[in-house]
């Protein structure tokens, strides 16, 4: 029992004589930690979400057309509504590359919409309506990172749909994970709203044509100024 209690003495003394330096370890940590996090650039395929799977290095043409067929349907619904969408982030390689639909490897769909427009008139519950009447599942990401995620119905693959708002001439998403990171957002998710100025240039994607922000690759120096002029495939796919 003393040899306990002097051993707990000993940590307490140690505690209080080095306080100081222990909560500068910590900052540091802290600081450390935050700009890794903020910047790492962003991407399940370039091995910096280590919690989820690597995508496959080539989808079958079955899966290319699943992933083509979900874009249609919530492009046509956007459309219906009267929402202008366009092709967003890693979706926007396929096109720019020469290829009529997603690269080989992708797994989900990526397109953005302005928050600012018709989307603002309704509400989530109003949105949602028709994606749920044709099957689909809606699940709001909005709060977290301005996100909506659609799918078919406990079926692969699901779609993500950005939100972006017009901040003086930048378009940037909201929610709470851009307060967390902002660096981060500010590197990776902020473009000139000058590149979605309505109307929009369209591409072929599969057997239909969708929206794809102005200036050809120019948005993508925005999205990926560390790595834009590369092809970034996923990992263990370069062999």
């Amino acid at each position: 029992m003393s040899f306990i209690t002097l051993h707990k003495g000993n940590l307490f003394s140690w505690i209080r004589n080095n306080y100081k330096a222990a909560r500068v370890f910590v900052f540091f940590i802290v600081i450390v930690t935050f700009l890794k996090i903020n910047l790492t650039t962003p991407g399940r395929y370039t091995g910096n979400k280590p919690w989820s799977p690597s995508p496959k290095c080539k989808n079958s043409q079955q899966e290319i057309d699943r992933l083509v067929q979900l874009t249609y349907k919530v492009h046509a619904i956007l459309e219906n509504m009267g929402i202008d969408c366009w092709l967003m982030y890693g979706s926007i390689w396929g096109p720019l590359r020469g290829l009529e639909g997603p690269l080989p490897w992708d797994d989900d769909v990526d397109l953005a919409i302005n928050g600012d427009g018709q989307f603002s008139q309704m509400t989530f519950e109003e949105f949602k309506a028709l994606f749920t009447v044709l099957g689909l599942s809606v699940e709001s990401r909005l709060w977290q990172s301005s996100l909506i995620v659609i799918s078919e119905k406990g079926r692969w693959p699901s779609l993500d749909l950005f939100v972006f708002y017009d901040y003086n001439g930048m378009m940037k998403r909201s929610g709470i994970e851009s307060w967390l990171m902002p660096i981060n957002y500010r590197l990776y998710h902020t473009f000139p709203s000058s590149l979605v100025k309505q109307p929009l240039p369209k591409v072929k994607f599969g057997f239909f044509n969708i929206s794809i922000p102005r200036n050809g690759i120019e948005v993508m120096k925005h999205l990926y100024p560390y790595n834009w002029w590369k092809v970034v495939k996923p990992k263990g796919c370069d062999i």
